[in-house]
């Protein structure tokens, strides 16, 4: 990292890039949906889906660093010649092009803003989880491990009730933290995605969608236990207004996916309900007919168990201890928490 400090940085960034919102815009103008029933209207595309320094790093001088974006800008200008081809009529894609949309939807799946909720409220729900387990005999470990003299019952005490005050704070992983998490979410996806096989949906006559978070998950019905782009029945992405992928079941040659009517109506509602906040269309057609819009999404994480739950303020029980160190089941009460996204 490191860069001249004559140039500028790049502040706001796009978590849906901008190459794959011209494919759904007329010019530079495209149709905002919000999902918190605000007006639906034309806006500029160089204003949607915009964080400010959303990618921008922490360099070891303390200083803002915009690589991560000039690589993402990079691998986009590599995308958006791939995806030409596929709207022009080129399927099944040569392996070369295959890997650089393959990488570009990693990318996506990566980048959005729900990953990133998704690991702070992970970080935080087992950070209170570990505090709530400890106690206060661990509150008084790490207080006595920087002090110069004995620490009281009276700070613990102090210590412990704010700590336990969960509702009272939020733990969130540092920017570089989230960085080396998208990193790897990518390496991950990419190999998932290339080992697929690969349908392409394209309509003549009917639109698609696009949503704030556009690479979209098939859970099947088959599946009791959903994990995301591992045991996904099928992965789905908008590349233009009137084509998608889908991703499918590996073992199998790529293909065309024979398209109609009802076929358009549920990939709609499917994209729709990734949405969190918004989701965008061409001004001049109306693929939200039939699609039932769903809330604003608040969380990514269902916790089945809160902090509050694992509360021990004296610490461990003998019982719980012995069931780590042994590697058995641990007591009902002890068990670490469940999530399901």
């Amino acid at each position: 990292m490191g860069k001249s400090s004559t140039k500028k940085l790049k502040r706001r960034h796009h978590t849906v890039p901008r190459l794959l919102l011209r494919r759904f815009a007329d010019g530079e103008q495209i149709m905002r949906v919000p999902l918190d029933g605000g007006e639906r209207r034309s806006v500029g595309i160089a204003d949607v889906t915009v964080h400010r320094n959303f990618y921008s790093m922490v360099d070891k001088n303390g200083q803002l660093d915009d690589t991560a974006e000039d690589l993402l800008a990079e691998l986009e200008g590599k995308a958006a010649k791939v995806i030409r081809e596929v709207v022009n009529g080129v399927w099944p894609l040569p392996i070369t092009e295959r890997a650089v949309l393959a990488e570009w939807i990693a990318a996506q799946h990566a980048r959005i803003p729900a990953a990133r909720k998704a690991n702070n409220e992970i970080a935080d729900h087992l950070g209170k989880v570990v505090i709530a387990m400890g106690g206060k005999p661990e509150i008084r470990r790490r207080l006595e491990e920087d002090a110069q003299e004995p620490v009281s019952d009276e700070k613990v005490e102090a210590l412990w009730r704010e700590l336990t005050d969960f509702d009272g704070y939020y733990a969130e992983m540092s920017v570089n933290d989230h960085m080396a998490a998208m990193g790897q979410s990518m390496k991950t996806a990419y190999e998932v995605f290339m080992a697929r096989s690969w349908g392409l949906i394209k309509f003549n006559r009917r639109t698609l969608l696009v949503p704030d978070h556009p690479v979209t998950l098939v859970r099947g019905e088959e599946i009791p236990s959903f994990r995301g782009i591992g045991n996904a029945a099928a992965i789905l992405v908008p590349i233009d207004r009137r084509a998608a992928i889908m991703m499918a079941s590996p073992g199998h040659d790529d293909f065309f996916v024979r398209t109609h009517t009802k076929l358009a109506k549920e990939l709609n509602q499917r994209f729709a309900d990734n949405a969190r906040k918004e989701l965008f269309h061409h001004p001049d057609d109306n693929p939200l007919e039939g699609v039932e819009l769903p809330p604003t999404r608040d969380r990514e994480m269902q916790i089945s168990r809160p902090p509050e739950g694992y509360l021990m303020p004296d610490g461990p029980s003998d019982a719980f201890k012995s069931a780590m160190s042994d590697g058995s089941e641990p007591p009902p009460d002890a068990k670490a928490p469940r999530m399901a996204g």
